[in-house]
């Protein structure tokens, strides 16, 4: 576990013992219905959470609860985002109006937070046979027993640039771009808000983003996977464990953080 020691939200060295604890899990499952909310012990975090990504393959993965919050990529259809609420029945979800930023959903146990806000930034536009709109989806969510808040940030880059098709590179580092303006002005907001990223980036280099959101890398991974985690320095955060496919072509991602 890689600890971040910057103090967060005014809060002095222990924290108040409000919130919730979850029970440990292995790296290739799930969370369960047994994770419900319970009372940590004193001189714990205010919030203690799962935070997690999967690329589902256009949809045709198995979606499972892995974690308190979670970013999908690829979720293209009207039939898969209705899988999605039918098989995750005690999350809610953030699906944006423009049909290709479904396709990045953010979805929260509705029982354990509650929204606030949230928004959708186009990155650029799409072109046939080559790509989508691209989009940067967030939610400003509530911790319903503590009243602690964060931002989630979930987004999917464009695919080849760094390979096959380099010519595809402009619109990579516009997408970028706008991903760093995006968390630049949630961090602006409030900067006392910890914000968390997750995402395809489609590149194997993390990326540098503003309000001191930091890259957390995979246990056992030589190098960065294209599959990426960030979040604010001031949050501790465990190193993130890499899940099984599910069905996909992509491995889940999952990391614990508390604040």
């Amino acid at each position: 576990m890689r600890p971040r020691t910057r103090v967060l939200l005014g809060a002095v060295a222990t924290l108040t013992a409000s919130g919730i604890t979850f029970s440990t899990m292995s790296a290739g499952a799930a969370t369960t219905d047994s994770d419900a909310a319970a009372a940590p012990a004193a001189g714990t975090a205010a919030v203690k959470m799962k935070v997690a990504t999967h690329n589902v393959w256009r949809g045709r993965a198995q979606f499972k609860a892995l974690g308190h919050v979670i970013g999908w990529q690829e979720m293209e259809s009207a039939a898969a985002r209705k899988r999605l609420r039918e098989q995750l029945p005690k999350y809610s979800h953030f699906l944006p109006k423009s049909g290709p930023a479904k396709a990045v959903p953010i979805s929260w146990r509705k029982d354990v937070f509650k929204p606030l806000d949230s928004g959708s930034v186009l990155t650029h536009k799409g072109e046939a046979k080559v790509t989508p709109n691209r989009y940067v989806n967030w939610v400003l969510l509530e911790h319903r027993s503590s009243q602690q808040r964060f931002f989630m940030v979930n987004t999917h880059f464009i695919s080849g640039a760094w390979s096959k098709h380099p010519e595809r590179q402009g619109r990579w580092k516009k997408h970028a771009g706008k991903l760093r303006d995006v968390v630049k002005n949630l961090h602006g907001r409030n900067t006392k808000l910890p914000i968390f990223v997750v995402g395809d980036f489609n590149r194997h280099r993390k990326v540098s983003l503003p309000g001191n959101v930091d890259y957390i890398r995979v246990k056992g991974a030589k190098g960065v996977p294209i599959d990426q985690s960030y979040a604010t320095g001031s949050v501790t955060t465990s190193k993130v464990d890499r899940l099984k496919r599910f069905g996909s072509d992509h491995s889940a991602y999952r990391f614990t953080a508390s604040f």
